[in-house]
Protein backbone atom coordinates (compact mmCIF):
# COMPACT_ATOMS: atom_id res chain seq x y z
CA UNK A 1 0.00 0.00 0.00
CA UNK A 2 1.07 3.54 -0.69
CA UNK A 3 1.16 5.96 2.22
CA UNK A 4 -1.27 8.70 1.29
CA UNK A 5 -0.86 12.33 2.31
CA UNK A 6 -3.17 13.54 5.09
CA UNK A 7 -5.57 15.17 2.62
CA UNK A 8 -6.16 11.80 0.92
CA UNK A 9 -6.53 9.67 4.08
CA UNK A 10 -10.37 9.74 4.05
CA UNK A 11 -10.26 7.42 1.02
CA UNK A 12 -8.77 4.58 3.10
CA UNK A 13 -12.31 3.44 3.89
CA UNK A 14 -13.06 2.57 0.24
CA UNK A 15 -9.67 1.27 -0.93
CA UNK A 16 -10.00 -2.33 -2.05
CA UNK A 17 -11.61 -4.67 -4.55
CA UNK A 18 -15.40 -5.00 -4.30
CA UNK A 19 -18.05 -7.36 -5.65
CA UNK A 20 -20.69 -4.97 -6.99
CA UNK A 21 -24.41 -5.60 -7.27
CA UNK A 22 -27.45 -3.40 -7.55
CA UNK A 23 -30.64 -2.33 -9.24
CA UNK A 24 -31.44 0.50 -11.66
CA UNK A 25 -34.87 2.07 -11.20
CA UNK A 26 -37.15 3.85 -13.66
CA UNK A 27 -38.85 7.20 -12.98
CA UNK A 28 -41.58 5.38 -11.01
CA UNK A 29 -39.11 3.53 -8.78
CA UNK A 30 -39.58 0.20 -10.55
CA UNK A 31 -36.55 -2.04 -11.24
CA UNK A 32 -35.46 -1.96 -14.90
CA UNK A 33 -31.95 -3.48 -14.80
CA UNK A 34 -29.62 -5.38 -12.52
CA UNK A 35 -26.00 -4.40 -11.88
CA UNK A 36 -23.30 -7.04 -11.40
CA UNK A 37 -19.51 -6.89 -11.52
CA UNK A 38 -16.53 -5.42 -9.68
CA UNK A 39 -15.22 -2.06 -8.56
CA UNK A 40 -11.65 -1.50 -7.47
CA UNK A 41 -10.22 1.52 -5.65
CA UNK A 42 -6.44 1.64 -5.30
CA UNK A 43 -3.75 4.15 -4.49
CA UNK A 44 -1.69 5.46 -7.38
CA UNK A 45 2.00 5.36 -6.41
CA UNK A 46 2.74 8.51 -4.44
CA UNK A 47 -0.68 8.50 -2.78
CA UNK A 48 -1.95 11.69 -4.42
CA UNK A 49 -4.63 9.95 -6.51
CA UNK A 50 -7.07 7.09 -6.12
CA UNK A 51 -7.61 4.96 -9.22
CA UNK A 52 -11.16 3.58 -9.51
CA UNK A 53 -11.76 0.78 -12.03
CA UNK A 54 -15.28 -0.31 -12.91
CA UNK A 55 -16.15 -3.57 -14.67
CA UNK A 56 -19.89 -4.19 -14.45
CA UNK A 57 -22.88 -5.26 -16.45
CA UNK A 58 -25.96 -3.07 -16.24
CA UNK A 59 -28.77 -5.07 -17.77
CA UNK A 60 -27.36 -6.18 -21.14
CA UNK A 61 -24.63 -3.51 -21.25
CA UNK A 62 -21.05 -4.21 -20.21
CA UNK A 63 -19.47 -1.08 -18.73
CA UNK A 64 -15.74 -0.49 -18.27
CA UNK A 65 -14.68 2.78 -16.69
CA UNK A 66 -11.59 4.35 -15.19
CA UNK A 67 -11.75 7.20 -12.73
CA UNK A 68 -9.02 9.29 -11.14
CA UNK A 69 -9.87 10.87 -7.80
CA UNK A 70 -7.74 13.54 -6.17
CA UNK A 71 -7.03 17.25 -6.40
CA UNK A 72 -8.28 18.23 -2.95
CA UNK A 73 -10.03 21.61 -2.75
CA UNK A 74 -9.51 22.74 0.88
CA UNK A 75 -12.14 25.52 0.85
CA UNK A 76 -14.96 23.02 0.27
CA UNK A 77 -13.19 19.83 1.44
CA UNK A 78 -14.02 18.22 -1.89
CA UNK A 79 -12.03 16.15 -4.34
CA UNK A 80 -12.22 16.23 -8.13
CA UNK A 81 -13.22 12.96 -9.83
CA UNK A 82 -12.53 12.49 -13.54
CA UNK A 83 -14.14 9.48 -15.23
CA UNK A 84 -13.59 7.87 -18.63
CA UNK A 85 -15.48 4.87 -20.04
CA UNK A 86 -15.08 2.34 -22.81
CA UNK A 87 -17.61 4.11 -25.04
CA UNK A 88 -15.47 7.24 -25.20
CA UNK A 89 -17.55 9.23 -22.72
CA UNK A 90 -15.90 11.27 -20.00
CA UNK A 91 -17.02 13.52 -17.20
CA UNK A 92 -16.23 15.08 -13.86
CA UNK A 93 -17.79 14.88 -10.43
CA UNK A 94 -16.79 15.90 -6.93
CA UNK A 95 -16.42 13.76 -3.82
CA UNK A 96 -17.05 15.09 -0.32
CA UNK A 97 -16.40 13.11 2.88
CA UNK A 98 -19.17 13.51 5.47
CA UNK A 99 -18.76 13.54 9.25
CA UNK A 100 -20.63 10.21 9.59
CA UNK A 101 -18.03 8.40 7.42
CA UNK A 102 -20.17 8.45 4.27
CA UNK A 103 -19.28 10.12 0.98
CA UNK A 104 -21.33 12.40 -1.26
CA UNK A 105 -20.59 12.30 -4.99
CA UNK A 106 -22.03 15.10 -7.10
CA UNK A 107 -22.01 15.40 -10.89
CA UNK A 108 -24.04 16.91 -13.69
CA UNK A 109 -27.63 16.08 -12.73
CA UNK A 110 -26.63 13.11 -10.60
CA UNK A 111 -25.61 12.53 -7.00
CA UNK A 112 -24.87 9.62 -4.75
CA UNK A 113 -24.26 8.84 -1.11
CA UNK A 114 -21.85 5.98 -0.38
CA UNK A 115 -21.78 4.38 3.07
CA UNK A 116 -18.69 2.22 3.81
CA UNK A 117 -19.08 -0.13 6.77
CA UNK A 118 -16.79 0.45 9.75
CA UNK A 119 -15.20 -2.98 9.37
CA UNK A 120 -14.50 -2.39 5.62
CA UNK A 121 -16.43 -5.53 4.66
CA UNK A 122 -19.16 -3.78 2.67
CA UNK A 123 -20.51 -0.54 1.27
CA UNK A 124 -23.92 0.63 0.06
CA UNK A 125 -24.80 3.48 -2.28
CA UNK A 126 -27.94 5.30 -3.31
CA UNK A 127 -27.87 7.20 -6.60
CA UNK A 128 -30.28 9.91 -7.68
CA UNK A 129 -30.70 11.74 -10.98
CA UNK A 130 -32.17 15.15 -11.56
CA UNK A 131 -34.96 15.53 -14.11
CA UNK A 132 -35.79 18.68 -16.10
CA UNK A 133 -38.15 20.00 -13.40
CA UNK A 134 -35.26 20.00 -10.91
CA UNK A 135 -36.69 17.09 -8.92
CA UNK A 136 -34.29 14.38 -7.76
CA UNK A 137 -35.41 10.81 -8.52
CA UNK A 138 -34.14 7.64 -6.85
CA UNK A 139 -32.11 6.03 -9.65
CA UNK A 140 -29.92 3.16 -8.38
CA UNK A 141 -29.26 1.14 -5.25
CA UNK A 142 -25.88 -0.55 -5.06
CA UNK A 143 -24.10 -2.88 -2.69
CA UNK A 144 -20.43 -3.74 -2.49
CA UNK A 145 -18.91 -6.75 -0.72
CA UNK A 146 -15.18 -6.68 -0.03
CA UNK A 147 -13.12 -9.14 -2.06
CA UNK A 148 -9.74 -7.79 -0.88
CA UNK A 149 -8.21 -4.66 0.60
Amino acid sequence: MTAAPDTMQPFDSIIGRWRTSGTVLDEHGQPVAEIDGTDEYEWMPGGMWVIHRVDVTIGDDHVHALELIGEHIPETNTYVMRAFDGSGSFGAMTAHPNTDGSWTFLGDRMRSTLWPSEDRSSMTARWERQIDSGTWLHWMDMGFAAIAY
